[in-house]
């Protein structure tokens, strides 16, 4: 199995839902997919679990 390689977009705080949103855009076997996931997190959540959640949310969606 091949570790695909992405990266964050448009990366926004939704109030209502509790949640950052990003688009992901990564690169696979049959080229360049986007999808827009999210990660339930408090605003004041730190840098390293938004990312990691976001990023988490993308392998699961790919």
């Amino acid at each position: 199995m091949s570790t695909p390689c992405l990266s964050l977009h448009r990366v926004a705080y939704d109030p209502e839902a509790s949640a950052f949103r990003a688009e992901v855009q990564y690169l696979d076997a049959s080229g360049i997919r986007r999808r827009v996931v999210q990660v339930r997190a408090p605003l004041t959540a730190g840098f390293q679990r938004i990312t990691r959640g976001l990023r988490d949310a993308a392998l699961a969606a790919a």
